[in-house]
């Protein structure tokens, strides 16, 4: 017997048995609740970890998207920089233009060539001119070619005028292109930004979450080896004062039935006694008298 349980009674042992058994029952209870608490945790914990891998895969697709954008937004601000740079260059060269054909004095009359071969083609087919003729001809000539040289330096002013404004229309075209690319680029860049912060904040609270549950399983997991640990004493100590109930009683419901032997025997050994007075004074006896009588000896 144990130390514990040795002093005690039949009755005590019983009442010390149910105790310990009940104890032993909510240990089961509580164990069986700790190990489906730290199941749901676990569960909890990996799908929380899985979602948060995603919200951290997908932080990364938005964050490859918006560089790979911002990429292309830089390349396209180059390119329309250097359209403008060469646009402000286009713009002070018709500006230049502007001013030099504002400054030729061209001639009224557009139609000086022909005035010029006509007044050639009168020197070459008229056989006698004066000197004063000729020279007021040759004047006009003169004057003519003059004019006629403005009047082509103004030409090909207006034809670079108008190309080069042509040009910059074209210009100022691509530019507003590349400039509406670049504005509808970064807003796009800015949308995957934002994607990116919110997915990686929420991967963050949701690893949190899992970290948190991960925590508790650990504590619940020191927790059940306690409780099994307290349970496998108390299961030993159920047995063995479970076994110690036992051999008490079968001790105690041994010695029962040898007292009621020893006080059957006592009241058949007074029986017999008086039998044996009866056989003694001449009675008669029945068979059963005479068996007691020969069972004990008496004849």
């Amino acid at each position: 017997m144990s130390t514990e349980t040795e002093e005690m009674s039949l009755d005590e042992k019983r009442e010390h048995l149910g105790e310990i058994r009940l104890r032993r029952k909510e240990l089961i209870d509580k164990l069986r609740s700790c190990n489906s608490k730290r199941d749901e945790l676990r569960s909890s914990r990996d799908k929380n970890n899985q979602l948060s891998r995603e919200n951290f895969e997908g932080a990364r697709d938005s964050k490859e998207k918006r560089d790979q954008i911002n990429e292309e937004v830089q390349v396209r601000k180059q390119m329309r920089d250097i359209l403008r740079e060469d646009a402000d260059k286009i713009g002070k060269r018709i500006i230049e233009l502007g001013s030099q054909l504002k400054n030729i004095s061209v001639p009224k009359n557009r139609k000086v060539g022909d005035r010029i071969r006509r007044l050639e083609r009168q020197l070459e087919t008229t056989p006698f001119l004066t000197k004063e003729m000729e020279k007021q001809t040759l004047q006009q000539l003169e004057e003519l070619s003059s004019e006629f040289e403005k009047l082509e330096q103004f030409k090909d002013l207006r034809s670079e005028f108008r190309d080069i404004q042509n040009k910059l229309r074209h210009m100022q075209t691509e530019i507003k292109t590349y400039h509406t690319s670049v504005t509808t680029l970064a807003q796009e860049s800015q949308i995957h930004q934002e994607k990116m912060i919110a997915a990686t904040k929420e991967a963050k609270k949701i690893k949190e979450e899992a970290d948190a549950s991960h925590a508790e399983v650990i504590a619940l997991s020191s927790t059940i080896s306690s409780i099994r640990k307290e349970l496998d004493g108390l299961t030993q100590k159920v047995k063995k004062v479970s076994s110690e109930v036992g051999e008490q009683q079968q001790a105690y419901r041994k010695a029962r039935k040898m007292e009621a032997k020893k006080v059957r025997e006592q009241r058949l050994d007074g029986k017999a006694e008086e039998i044996l007075v009866r056989y003694k004074d001449g009675e008669k006896l029945t068979l059963d008298e005479f068996k007691i009588l020969m069972e004990r000896g008496l004849i």
